[in-house]
């Protein structure tokens, strides 16, 4: 298997310095960020998606950057890497908490590191400078556990705010914690161009457009394994990796695997 061949779409949350898995410190994400300038292309969500849909290949090593979450951190310690390196990237924000603290008193966010979030000023600022939103719900569920109205209402106001606020087209969703379900992905379908899944793989031909796998940053910490995108060694990584959240009962894309 030619390993090349497959889009691998990387997943951040907070730069900054920390212990959380959803950390990744900001020294080491600029290393990351110039070893993907030199070796591998870096690609927008649109490109790999529209791609799938029209059924047409995509050039060798590609990888596209998306942000989970909406981290304030992003505007001072993503962003002027990024710029700088001319890499494009897609955040997936909140709706209903851009500007607050996730996880904090009051908040329907258990599982959000706790920190502060971008506000609507800083998204509006970060579109305009040519990077991609997408929605992430307004206040991070689990879709499947909650009545379809409110199912609803997450998925496809979280798309209209931030469409009016940034005055751009919102073609994609991740879902939150990875969690959908057939009824979930449906309403999604009606909203929107392509979804993001939590499931750990490389984007295959036959990949669905919403429920796309990703690789967690976190797996990825050590130089020698983000060195290793594109190898047979990585697939066989990340398959590893899927494996222990099937064994760890952890959402990974696959509706069958996660109610």
């Amino acid at each position: 298997m030619n390993a090349a061949r497959f889009p691998v779409i990387l997943t951040y949350h907070s730069i900054s310095e920390g212990d959380s898995p959803l950390q990744i410190a900001p020294s080491l994400f600029v290393e990351q960020m110039e070893w993907l300038h030199i070796n591998v292309q870096v690609t927008s969500l649109t490109e790999v998606v529209s791609a799938l849909t029209k059924h047409k290949p995509l050039p060798e090593r590609t990888v596209v950057l998306t942000f989970d979450d909406g981290f304030a951190d992003f505007y001072s310690s993503a962003a002027p890497v990024l710029r700088k390196l001319k890499l494009p990237a897609t955040l997936f924000v909140l709706g209903g908490l851009c500007g607050k603290t996730s996880d904090g008193p009051g908040e329907e966010t258990a599982g959000i590191m706790k920190g502060p979030l971008l506000d609507w000023p800083q998204v509006v600022e970060l579109a305009q400078q040519g990077f991609e939103f997408g929605a992430h719900s307004m206040s991070h569920p689990v879709l499947p556990d909650l009545p379809a109205e409110k199912a609803k209402h997450e998925i496809a106001d979280s798309q209209a705010e931030l469409r009016q606020r940034i005055g751009q087209p919102v073609d994609f969703f991740a879902y939150p914690f990875g969690r959908w379900s057939p009824a979930v992905r449906a309403v999604v379908q009606e909203h929107y161009r392509g979804a993001c899944s939590t499931g750990a793989g490389v984007v295959q031909p036959d990949a669905d457009p919403f429920a796309l796998p990703r690789v967690d940053a976190h797996y990825l910490r050590r130089p020698a394994w983000f060195r290793s995108l594109f190898t047979a060694r990585f697939l066989s990584y990340v398959a590893g990796r899927r494996f222990i959240r099937r064994i760890r009962n952890q959402p990974e894309g696959i509706y069958a695997r996660i109610d």
